[in-house]
């Protein structure tokens, strides 16, 4: 790597080392998915059905109701990485990304029977809440000043849950998708605690 120009080993170094990977395949995903209806249709979830085809669990937060609600949702993912680049590596923010993504799916199915709903937003909720704890145990202000503002954004979607949105064609907030999602990041805080330490001292 050393006779690599120093300008192409800078940026497989921040490749390797940083979530860039992870988080440009699933903006891509995301973006192939919204455009077509027939992968849509194999993500989504079917109702009273959960576990017999189980990549629906995941793939339905990877189907969006319009290309801003698109946007949003990869503008936030970009936004979390670049501001917790830190803490994650491509493999361990996949993991992360996968917890919260079954979490986000089980709880409104199992706690309100709704299988109506869709958008990577829930997962979010959970990288932001893996962040957060991860935060909190070398920076305990900051990492409370974030558990709190997570907290109020969950209060936020409490409150207004049940309200139609209008840019999102009038659907609503999947409230308990964001409660899920945020469960599943932290779960994911002990569950993963060896594997980030391990990943992130090969730094």
């Amino acid at each position: 790597m050393q006779q690599l120009p120093a300008k192409f080993r800078t940026t497989l170094y921040c490749c390797i080392n940083y979530p860039v990977i992870t988080t440009t395949l699933v903006s891509v995903v995301i973006v192939l998915v919204l455009y077509s209806t027939a992968a849509q249709e194999a993500l989504v979830l079917i109702e009273g059905d959960l576990w017999s085809q189980i990549w629906r669990i995941f793939g339905t937060h990877l189907v969006h109701i319009n290309p801003l609600h698109a946007f949003y949702n990869i503008l936030v993912l970009w936004l979390l990485v670049f501001l917790f680049k830190g803490l994650f590596t491509n493999r361990l923010l996949f993991n992360v990304i996968l917890l919260s993504a079954l979490f986000a799916t089980l709880a409104p199915a199992y706690l309100a029977n709704d299988y109506h709903f869709v958008g990577f937003s829930g997962v979010l909720h959970g990288v932001w809440a893996y962040a957060a704890l991860r935060t909190l145990a070398t920076d305990k202000t900051k990492g409370l000043v974030l558990l709190a503002a997570l907290v109020l954004k969950l209060g936020y979607d409490f409150i207004t849950a049940g309200q139609s949105v209008g840019w999102l064609g009038g659907a609503y907030v999947a409230y308990l998708c964001h409660v899920g999602g945020a469960l599943g990041g932290a779960i994911a805080v002990p569950t993963l605690a060896k594997t980030s330490r391990q990943l992130l001292q090969r730094r």
